[in-house]
């Protein structure tokens, strides 16, 4: 009965509403149709799950022929779709391409283009064939072609593409798991399968090795035009060259070029659009290049060219490597020196060329160095010699290591004992120590560097040595690091009377210091004579503001004070210090005192005090 009444319940619904306004209606049904109709009503005892995915793109198999502007691919793409019920939009062809037709089990396939992509539309369930039809546009620079296009995502990718000729050709599919080559049918064949990458990008071009074969002779030979761009640069030890020869190429193509070097300079690069391989021999006592491009330059080409020449050790004269240019009708050459040391360098007697002022210089030699241009020279003619004379002077030791502030905070107690806490901002480049004089009696009690614990060091001498990071490079210069030392002095107590005396010395440093700020806190109730006052350092009512990466000296030292996170990496960490930091217990009230600008001096302050309760 249970069963029954939902049953019954369902046929209620689905009756008439006017049937239903029936009084006291029944409704006798045979006993086989009411056995149908509750079978029929009862829930599937297996409910399918239905698919993750509406549809699958299982096999994309791409076909195509190349031509001299467009590619034309006969393309099977096989869809199944797993949507039980309604209709899936697949996306098959990208909107680059030009569709030319698309079938379906033999008819016009149902497509429409949305957002860059053409799509298949169906409501049939199961595997479908799909074939297309579509050409995409090639290019071609010097010497190479190819092509490039989006894919929708198939789980199995394959292209197969001719191009008609017999050279031999090497291809270039992005992202290709294997790419093979033949010839079939006075084509050459590629065959190439791809990763679901979303994405089809083929490129070839004509191969540096090729059957030989008796060449026709030509009837018109090539004429070759040069201008020769050089910068040479002066540097510790070598002289580096970087050469620019533009050709203009008339009558008809090459494919090889050729220029010559000094036997003693060594050649580092020959780069240029086709480049395949380059060559050296030694042809009349002079280190000949001969640059084999892929395809035949016409018209403007231009071949890039590096490389050096060491310099003697004590200076003198020496030769700017003379890169000649071959097999050409004409040449005309510009020649730029910088220096890129503290070399001081003078042209000498050259031959076959000219000085003349940078400014004449083209504006391709100028625009690729950042050092001074202090020399030029211009030839016409081959056989150019440029004799550089060149002497190396002692150089000036310059800062490496400089303290932007130094942060002092002292804590005079009741009983007259001194704690101090001094905050070095720091910018190093090469030292490896912090070296300071502690006043007599101080005893440290931490050090950190960058936010690390480090163990001090004791020198022969007595000196503190703290050892140093090396600064982060932010933005073209150093950046700063802190380095803490907190410490603890004895000193008198005040009288019965409450009144003492305070007199105490900052570390000196073996590093000069742009800024000192010091701050004494002394107990609440002190009094201070104005005139007892004295010292090194001046008492100001507020410290200077000055430019300390565009903070003010109270910002930055708290900044300073907060540089914890850096990471400090030294051999001169000792293992096993605990970072333990020293808080100051700051009490009474503060007196700031400050000087600018401390070398090789003692930093040092000392005033009167009275009604100090003890």
């Amino acid at each position: 009965m249970t069963r029954i009444l939902p049953l019954l319940l369902a046929l209620s619904l689905a009756l008439p509403a006017h049937a239903q306004d029936i009084p006291a209606a029944r409704v006798v049904l045979p006993w086989s149709d009411f056995k149908s109709l509750y079978e029929k009503g009862l829930a599937p005892k297996d409910i399918p799950e239905a698919a993750p995915q509406d549809y699958t793109l299982s096999k994309v198999l791409l076909v195509g022929k190349a031509g001299e502007e467009a590619a034309v691919f006969q393309a099977s793409l096989r869809v199944d779709v797993l949507k039980a019920k309604g209709w899936v939009s697949v996306p098959v062809l990208p909107g680059q391409v030009a569709l030319r037709k698309a079938t379906l089990g033999g008819r016009d396939a149902p497509l429409y283009f949305d957002g860059g992509w053409y799509y298949l539309v169906t409501d049939k369930k199961g595997p479908l064939d799909l074939q297309v039809e579509f050409a995409v546009s090639a290019f071609e620079s010097a010497g190479e072609h190819g092509f490039s296009f989006p894919l929708p995502r198939a789980a199995a990718m394959e292209v197969e593409l001719s191009v008609p000729g017999k050279d031999l050709l090497d291809f270039e599919v992005a992202g290709a798991q294997q790419v093979q080559t033949s010839e079939r049918g006075g084509d050459r064949v590629m065959k190439a399968l791809l990763p679901a990458k979303g994405n089809l990008a083929v490129t070839w071009r004509k191969a540096a090795d090729q059957p030989d074969a008796a060449e026709p002779e030509k009837a018109v030979q090539a004429r070759l035009y040069a201008e020769h761009h050089a910068l040479i640069g002066v540097a510790e030890g070598v002289l580096t060259g970087s050469s620019a020869i533009h050709y203009s190429i008339l009558h008809a193509g090459v494919d090889t070029l050729r220029f010559s070097l000094p036997l003693d300079v060594t050649l580092l690069d020959v780069k240029g659009k086709g480049v395949g391989e380059w060559k050296l021999s030694e042809v009349g006592g002079r280190k000949q290049v001969d640059v084999q491009l892929n395809f035949e330059a016409t018209g403007t080409y231009t071949l890039q060219v590096d490389y050096e020449r060491a310099l003697p050790e004590n200076g003198g004269q020496v030769l700017v490597p003379d890169l000649q240019v071959s097999d050409v009708e004409r040449v005309k050459g510009w020649v730029g020196v910088d220096a890129r040391s503290n070399l001081e360098i003078q042209a000498g007697a050259s031959q076959e060329a000219r000085v003349v002022d940078v400014r004449e210089l083209p504006p391709a030699i100028l625009g690729q160095t950042d050092w001074p241009v202090l020399l030029g020279f211009t030839y016409r003619k081959a056989g150019w010699a440029i004799p550089l004379e060149i002497k190396q002077h002692a150089e000036v030791d310059m800062l490496v290591t400089i303290i932007d502030q130094l942060a002092a905070t002292t804590v005079l107690t009741p009983d007259g004992r001194r704690m101090t806490q001094v905050t070095w901002a720091m910018r190093n480049n090469r030292a490896q120590y912090l070296r300071i004089d502690l006043p007599e009696g101080a005893v440290p009690w931490s050090a950190f560097v960058g936010g690390r614990a480090v163990k001090p060091a004791k020198a022969d001498d007595g000196k503190v040595m703290i050892p140093l990071a090396r600064s982060q490079t932010a933005g073209g210069d150093l950046a700063r690091f802190a380095v803490e030392l907190v410490y603890v002095e004895d000193g008198a107590a005040p009288d019965d009377r409450g009144a003492g005396s305070f007199s105490a010395q900052l570390p000196k440093a073996d590093v000069p210091a742009t800024a000192v700020a010091w701050t004494i806190y002394v107990p609440g109730g002190a009094k201070i004579p104005k005139k007892s006052v004295e010292g090194s350092l001046r008492q100001v009512s507020a410290y200077t503001a000055i430019d300390l990466g565009g903070v003010s000296l109270p910002e930055a030292t708290a900044q300073v004070q907060r540089q914890a996170q850096m990471q400090f990496d030294s051999e001169a960490t000792a293992a096993g210090v605990q970072p333990v930091r020293v808080t100051l217990p700051l009490d009474g009230y503060p007196l700031y005192f400050e000087k600018l600008l401390v070398l090789d001096e003692d930093l040092q302050v000392g005033f009167d005090f009275k009604g100090v309760g003890r």
